[in-house]
C-alpha cells in the first residue's frame, strides 16, 4: 500500500515537474512558490498546498482558454470558455483519489523544501 502511493507520488512529481512543456512547468513551479512565499508558518502547510493545487488548477484552465484557435471556432467571450471549463471539469472528475493525493503530497513536498530554504536564508 505504501509503495503504491509512493510510486504514484514519484510518477505525478515526474509528469508534472520533470516533463511537460515549460508552460505547464511554469504554472506548476509559480504555484508552489507563491504558495511557499505566503506561508508563515510551517503549521500552515495543508492550507497553502491546497492553494497552490488550486493555483494550479485556475493556471491550467486560463492557459486553455486563452490557447491558440479551436477546431470549432468558439469565441473567447462565450464557447471556449464553457468548454474549456467543461473540459477542465471532465479532467478533474475522472482523477482517481489516489492521483489527487498524490498531487496533495508531491505539492506538499516541494512547498516545504521551499519554505525550509527561505526560512534558512532569511534569518
Amino acid at each position: 500500500m505504501l509503495e503504491m502511493i509512493l510510486n504514484d507520488v514519484l510518477s505525478v512529481l515526474r509528469a508534472t515537474f520533470l516533463n511537460g512543456d515549460w508552460i505547464s512547468l511554469l504554472i506548476a513551479f509559480g504555484s508552489v512558490v507563491v504558495a511557499a512565499l505566503v506561508m508563515r508558518r510551517g503549521t500552515q502547510i495543508g492550507s497553502m498546498t491546497l492553494m497552490a493545487l488550486t493555483l494550479f488548477a485556475i493556471g491550467g484552465y486560463l492557459r486553455g482558454v486563452f490557447a491558440g484557435a479551436t477546431p470549432e471556432g468558439g469565441s473567447v467571450t462565450g464557447g471556449r470558455l464553457v468548454n474549456q471549463l467543461e473540459a477542465s471539469w471532465g479532467i478533474f472528475m475522472n482523477l482517481t483519489a489516489a492521483t489527487l493525493l498524490a498531487y496533495f503530497i508531491a505539492f506538499m513536498l516541494l512547498i516545504f523544501v521551499l519554505f525550509g530554504v527561505r526560512t534558512i536564508f532569511s534569518r
